[in-house]
């Protein structure tokens, strides 16, 4: 033989890229050593469970395999599970045991973890008991993926029956524990375990803090925070991310520059959490930022700027990083594609969201709700009804959110039997039940048709409270139909007061609904009611694009630096 068996599985071992790893196989076969299974296994190891791996190379490594044995199951089971391929990592499992090849220690971790991504309680407490039969329920990681797995069925109950069965705890075994009452939502019993814990590391530190920041108790996670003896990158993403979500932009960026080390999920963290806090303008801002010092962005932030930009009207950013994914030969799956399809479509450009989804390589249900979203918020309803059910003809399954799109359309086209039966529809064949944004379009759509009854009755008969969007939604057709009288005699605007006390939005609406029924009395007692709870009318914004950025200006403030340029040009601008 050129090459021997003992040097191919050295090298195998040492393997670092998957370029390397098809060199090394080329040398197994030309070297006739391919009947040496441990080498292919090491390969497959390799290929499954690298970062640098190849999980459908592995899967036709795992293919050629006359008899893989228990090492080659696990490290299947392991990447797929990794890859969040939990029902094949099952299946794989299944086979194992139809081929009466026995599970060990190592194989049962990674089971566990699939019942808990399938959320399969009776298979996990099966699997439990398989366990038990087998002798291996006093092995540290079974333990610890047990705990772990009835955490996550929300059993915690059980999870610290086993917890404190288990005489020797390993941090593995604690942070389980931690993360389940976590999960939970009990954080006193997470900081009790915390504080007893003999030996804490970068990861209890890291779970607890998540959980602060999960139910808003950021001083907490603050604290923990900076008494870390280390952190990771996962501590700086979690607070960077938290008070970006939280509108903290200064403490969000400091925490951001103050981090040792910046990866794609530090960034995703930042400009994801401007994005969902409103903060647009600042999303867009780190994102340049992140194309001139950071790494190359990935798919979810890509999805988060074009968000940013859908909400900001911002089209010419829009079809910039349109034309950067191309450039970078993004792959633009049903998520991006619909992110693309929402942009052009709120920043007034429909033909070039059509021309998106035309060109999708495959539609989902993603993409085929923002399409008939874009087509109804521009007063297509038939072309969106169109679209509804073409989609039901390719067997794509519509989602609540594709509801809400379609019964949009219908109200803004006053298809009013066509909205019923939709939503009828809705939970009679997809078996989707109705959120209250689904009854407030239904209300909207009926109220316009002036079926005001009907309306009422179907907010009386909602299994939950309205909003002040629903009681909006009512005023709009009654305003509309002229049934001013029954504004006032339903007293609408207290209900609507009662359910915001502290949004200016509702009582700004229910003082101009009594101004538009001539009951000044009332609608300056509620402006008097905003003054005495100290809320404050939020300042009108305008925003405009100039050669690809956004400026933003607020009423009766001069933050922006083209702030005086802009008053002096008003000042020169003839009255008359």
């Amino acid at each position: 033989m050129s090459v021997s068996f003992r040097r191919i599985y050295q090298l195998s071992r040492d393997c670092n890229s998957i370029s390397h790893l098809k060199q090394l196989l080329t040398q197994i076969i030309q070297s006739h050593a391919s009947n040496y299974a441990s080498s292919l296994a090491a390969l497959l190891s390799f290929s499954a469970t690298s970062p640098h791996g190849d999980l459908r190379f592995a899967s036709l490594l795992f293919t050629h395999l006359p008899n893989p044995n228990s090492f080659a199951y696990n490290c299947m089971m392991q990447g797929l599970v990794d890859a969040r391929l939990p029902d094949q990592a099952f299946l794989l499992y299944l086979r194992m045991n139809r081929e009466s090849l026995a599970p060990d220690n190592f194989t049962f971790p990674f089971v566990l973890k699939a019942c808990s991504l399938l959320s399969a309680v009776s298979t996990g407490k099966a699997i439990h008991a398989r366990i038990l039969q087998l002798g291996f329920s006093f092995d540290p990681y079974i333990q610890s993926g047990l705990v772990r797995m009835y955490s996550e069925f929300d059993e915690v109950g059980t999870a610290r029956h086993l917890f404190d069965g288990i005489p020797e705890r390993d941090v593995v075994l604690w942070n389980s524990m931690i993360g389940g009452y976590v999960k939970g939502g009990n954080l006193d019993s997470a900081r009790e375990l915390f504080e007893e814990m003999p030996a804490k590391n970068v990861g209890t530190y890291n779970a607890l803090i998540g959980g602060h920041v999960k139910f808003g108790c950021m001083d907490d996670a603050s604290r923990l925070f900076e008494e870390m003896p280390e952190r990771d990158v996962v501590s700086w993403n979690t607070m960077v991310g938290a008070h970006a979500r939280a509108s903290s932009v200064a403490v969000a960026r400091e925490l951001f520059d103050r981090a040792p080390q910046k990866n794609v999920a530090t960034w995703s963290a930042i400009i994801s959490g401007f994005a969902q806090s409103s903060r647009f303008v600042d999303a867009l801002d780190m994102f340049k930022d992140m194309l001139v010092k950071g790494p190359r962005p990935d798919q979810s932030i890509l999805v988060s700027v074009l968000s940013c930009c859908a909400h900001l009207g911002a089209l010419e950013q829009g079809i910039w990083i349109h034309g950067y994914i191309d450039r970078q030969g993004i792959e633009v799956d049903d998520l991006l594609g619909s992110s693309l399809i929402d942009m052009y479509s709120k920043c007034g450009m429909l033909q070039g969201a059509i021309s998106v989804f035309d060109k999708l390589q495959k539609r989902e249900v993603c993409s085929w709700t923002s399409m008939i979203h874009g087509l109804a918020i521009y007063g297509h309803a038939h072309q969106a009804l169109e679209a509804f059910e073409e989609m039901e003809r390719f067997k794509i399954i519509p989602n609540a959110v594709t509801f809400i799109a379609i019964l949009s359309a219908c109200s803004h086209a006053g298809m009013v039997a066509k909205g019923r039966e939709i939503f009828h529809r809705m939970h009679q064949v997809y078996g989707i039940i109705p959120t209250i944004e689904h009854y407030t379009c239904m209300v909207d759509l009926l109220s316009r048709g002036n079926h005001i009854e009907e309306a009422r009755d179907l907010i009386k008969s909602m299994p939950m409270k309205p909003d002040v969007f629903m009681w909006g939604a009512l005023l709009g057709g009654l305003r509309i139909h002229g049934q001013h009288g029954l504004i006032y005699e339903q007293e609408l605007g207290r209900e609507i007061v009662k359910l915001e006390p502290r949004d200016s939005g509702a009582y700004m609406l229910v003082s101009n609904i009594y101004a538009s029924i001539d009951q000044w009395d009332d609608a300056v007692r509620t402006r008097r009611m905003m003054e005495r709870f100290g809320i404050k009318k939020n300042p009108g914004c305008s925003l405009i694009e100039v050669d690809g950025e956004v400026h933003e200006f607020l009423a009766s403030e001069r933050s922006n630096t083209k702030s005086e340029q802009v008053y002096e040009m008003l000042d020169q601008v003839p009255t008359k």
